[in-house]
């Protein structure tokens, strides 16, 4: 049986996997409490990152240390940052970067000296999932509402497809521990956009409910 970390966005998302879950439980960590329970013939382990960069990655360690998963699941939102996306897709993050982080020469923009300039979702968890788009993500500590902030992202990354706080920590951290990851973001709104708030306010009334049924269509696959 596959062992499954689960990183979510939202509270709301894990009380539906502790309704739905065999055998639930809970297990506690260093600095997290993660919801442990059997689902789609998959053993899961859930938890809440928190919002931003050190939240994640704190998590991410924790995760890896504490229930030793064989493949980490990301599944989270973002902010669409070209007009081919739209609210409600679903996106993989094959290529994952740092838009805040610059180094100096001759690290590359958004590169973490020593570390990679881009990390990536597993190529064979992604090959599982072709039905979703899949591209670049950019993620830093920052919740972006203005469009010329966004422009400043895409001058680096004008291949970019979302934006989010927290992605390219947990890919740093499974980077370092080794463990396969499969980042996959809703996109809850336009930042930028002339309504992006209504955007954002109507997406969360059924988005617990979307990201709980894309989990269990995911873990029949895995």
């Amino acid at each position: 049986m596959k062992k499954i970390g689960l990183i979510c966005a939202m509270d709301k998302e894990l009380e539906l996997f502790a309704a739905a879950a065999a055998d639930f439980s809970k297990k506690s960590g260093k600095t997290h409490t993660f919801y442990h329970g059997l689902m789609e013939n998959c053993e899961l382990f859930a938890v809440v990152s928190g919002i931003g960069k050190v939240n994640a990655a704190l998590c991410t360690a924790d995760l890896i240390e504490t229930c030793a998963p064989d493949y980490i699941l990301n599944l989270g939102i973002s902010g669409g940052l070209t007009p081919d996306v739209t609210i409600g897709e679903y996106i993989i993050g094959r290529d994952i970067v740092y838009h805040d982080v610059w180094c100096g020469e001759p690290n590359a923009y958004g590169q973490i000296q020593e570390f990679p300039a881009v990390y990536h979702s597993s190529a064979s968890l992604i090959n599982k999932f072709s039905e979703y788009k899949q591209g670049l993500i950019c993620c830093g500590d920052k919740f972006i509402t203005d469009s010329g902030e966004l422009q400043k992202i895409t001058v680096h990354f004008p291949t970019a497809l979302a934006v989010d706080m927290e992605s390219a920590a947990i890919a740093q951290t499974c980077h370092i521990y080794d463990i396969p990851l499969l980042c996959l973001r809703q996109i809850s709104d336009i930042p930028g956009h002339p309504f992006s708030k209504q955007q954002y306010d109507t997406f969360w009334q059924n988005a617990a409910q979307n990201s709980f049924n894309i989990i269990r269509d995911i873990l029949k696959i895995l």
